[in-house]
């Protein structure tokens, strides 16, 4: 790194009153200051230059027929800690949506009443919804992932609700 300051005065006056104010020891004579602007540029590389490149990619666009049994759709095992997961949702009643591990995905879908229990192990949940798109971010230890809809009520009729989910994927120079 190099620092260069550049006098911009009039050379001759800022000499003469430099050598002025030495000899003369009795009151300094001080030379007017300059405006000093610096500025930090860096070119440092980052992982080699090389950065990697992401994409959303649509996941499942569905609309579906309510029941009772929770909707479960296994999503995917995320390729890196806070990947991120877009979730949309429309619905004609309150709904409880989540993403999980699959493990807890698997226990509902088998026990719907362990669905409050299952709850407790993400923060990736929105309850009472009808229309709503929240992002959520996945935890790479969390291992595979799944996305769990429940009614939050009784119904009657046939209603349909429409899911939409997204994620961001890397797409090149995924190694780096």
């Amino acid at each position: 790194m190099v620092l260069i300051i550049q006098d911009e005065r009039t050379p001759n006056r800022a000499i003469l009153t430099g050598i002025a104010a030495v000899l003369n020891r009795g009151a300094k004579k001080f030379i007017s200051p300059n405006d000093l602007k610096i500025t930090y540029y860096s070119w440092t590389c980052v992982t080699n230059c090389i950065l990697p490149e992401y994409q959303w990619f649509r996941l499942v666009k569905e609309k579906y027929e309510l029941t009772s049994v929770p909707k479960i759709y296994s999503l995917l095992t995320p390729e890196r800690d806070g990947q991120q997961l877009s979730v949309k949702i429309k619905a004609p009643i309150p709904m409880t949506i989540a993403v999980l591990p699959s493990k807890f995905a698997d226990q509902i879908y088998d026990k719907p009443d362990t669905m409050s229990s299952a709850l407790s192990n993400t923060s990736c949940k929105q309850r009472g919804v009808q229309s709503l798109t929240f992002d959520c971010h996945f935890n790479l230890t969390d291992g595979p992932q799944s996305l769990v809809i429940k009614p939050d009520t009784s119904f009657s009729g046939h209603k349909k609700a429409e899911i939409e989910l997204q994620t961001v994927r890397c797409i090149a120079n995924c190694g780096q």
